[in-house]
């Protein structure tokens, strides 16, 4: 599996195109919406209600990964309770996690999305190329977040697959798969991944991905870091946006 290049290796390298893409799959808060520290935020309170105490490196971590999945590892090595107190206890946290996850992006701030958007999802369109969105959230959630982006049933975006809808999500590469078979291509499509964590660099990996990209430079695997969403849009095209 190709190694992700350090921060250094990256910046040393020229933007390039990346032609004949298909499919653009980009991580929700890594990649359109910089929304980690509001989700973070919200995780940190339900744990708390439930008497559990995470610190900053464990709430990092846990908001990198599917959630269930790494709550589940998380209460379970925190509190070593048996499994069939572990799995409710769970529940619960997620409950009141989603419950205030869903309120803020009803009426807290508003959803910020990263500069750039805008011009990828018209452009690509413009250029057959299909985009998708994958997250460590659930299903739900995202379109939540899209909804108050102003993104959902906007028809620019083609497939949005949370981890709680595929079997192996990442680092596995089960969303970047599904997003390409809910957008009707086949497994030698061409697909670019922007990344938003190393666990989801990983999985556009294992996808097949013929590009992995990112805003965020330690994650960049043989490409210069994005600038932008609106730079990602001139290397799929292979020219400077008027």
């Amino acid at each position: 599996m190709q190694a992700v290049q350090p921060t250094g290796a990256a910046e040393r390298i020229a933007p390039v195109p990346i032609a004949g893409t298909d499919l653009v799959v980009l991580d929700l808060l890594g990649g359109l919406c910089p929304e980690r520290d509001r989700v973070r935020s919200c995780l940190a309170a339900a744990l708390s209600y439930a008497d559990l105490s995470a610190g900053d490196g464990d709430l990092s971590r846990l908001v990198m990964l599917p959630t269930r999945v790494a709550l589940n590892e998380w209460v379970a090595s925190q509190t070593r309770l048996a499994p069939e107190v572990v799995r409710p206890l769970v529940g619960a946290v997620l409950e009141d996690f989603r419950g205030r996850l869903l309120e803020s992006i009803k009426s807290g701030e508003p959803v910020r999305v990263n500069p750039g958007a805008g011009t990828l999802m018209a452009e690509l369109g413009m250029g057959g190329i299909q985009v998708a969105i994958d997250t460590e959230l659930d299903g739900d959630i995202a379109m939540a977040f899209l909804r108050g982006a102003g993104w959902a049933g906007a028809g620019m975006l083609d497939a949005v697959v949370g981890a709680d809808e595929v079997l192996v999500p990442r680092p596995g590469p089960g969303q970047v798969e599904e997003a390409r078979r809910r957008c009707g291509l086949g497994d030698g499509a061409r697909v670019v991944k922007v990344a938003g964590s190393a666990d989801d660099a990983r999985a556009g990996m294992l996808a097949g991905c013929v590009a992995v990209v990112s805003l965020i430079p330690d994650l960049a695997a043989g490409h210069a870091p994005l600038e932008d969403l609106g730079d990602l849009a001139e290397r799929l095209l292979g020219h400077p946006l008027a």
